[in-house]
């Protein structure tokens, strides 16, 4: 997974990339920023948003503009974030981060989430199937697999755990995926 990530583990693997999306889904979409502007955002030093400005630029959600930068709004990967931090948040993600922030913060969920993705609905598995899947310790399945239970990618069933493959985060997370991989191969934008 790691070796040849999916684009939602390329999108949320770099702390930068995550953190400045993150605050630009907070942010007036009609406003131009500049690096010093989104540092102050997204709690970054300048080199680590310049970096991640760069990643967002080659999804289209960022157009440089005239030495300041514009979100477009329109961009299928900043739409696609913004639904699935809506839709995590809808499930009762804590106030003081964004929905997308809670998901995303932490590797071994980013992990088993990818993992989850590739996994056919209503399929039960046990916690070291999803170690097994996902590569994750086993300690850290037994740790984090109940966020993924409040947010409805699996229900405990047991001692299993079921894949819930329509449930909004699912979905959400499906989309953004598509979006990240479609925006890389995508020849420009717009």
């Amino acid at each position: 997974r790691r070796a040849y990530p999916s684009g939602w583990l390329w999108l949320t693997g770099e702390e930068s990339v995550r953190s400045l999306l993150a605050a630009l889904l907070d942010a007036d979409t009609d406003a131009r920023y500049g690096v010093d502007d989104l540092a102050s955002r997204s709690d970054l030093d300048e080199p680590a948003v310049e970096a991640a400005i760069d990643a967002l630029i080659s999804l289209g959600v960022l157009i440089a503009d005239e030495g300041a930068y514009r979100i477009n709004d329109c961009a299928i990967v900043y739409h696609a974030a913004a639904e699935l931090s809506a839709a995590v948040e809808a499930t009762g993600a804590p106030d003081d981060e964004s929905g997308f922030e809670y998901l995303a913060r932490l590797e071994s969920v980013r992990l088993m989430l990818d993992a989850l993705l590739e996994v056919d609905p209503d399929r039960s598995l046990e916690q070291e199937d999803i170690h097994r899947l996902s590569g994750v310790s086993r300690k850290r399945v037994w740790h984090h697999v109940e966020k993924l239970v409040d947010l409805g990618v699996v229900e405990e069933s047991s001692d299993e755990y079921v894949v819930g493959g329509a449930t909004p985060v699912v979905r959400w997370v499906q989309s953004l995926d598509a979006a990240v991989v479609g925006a890389t191969l995508a020849p420009s934008h717009p």
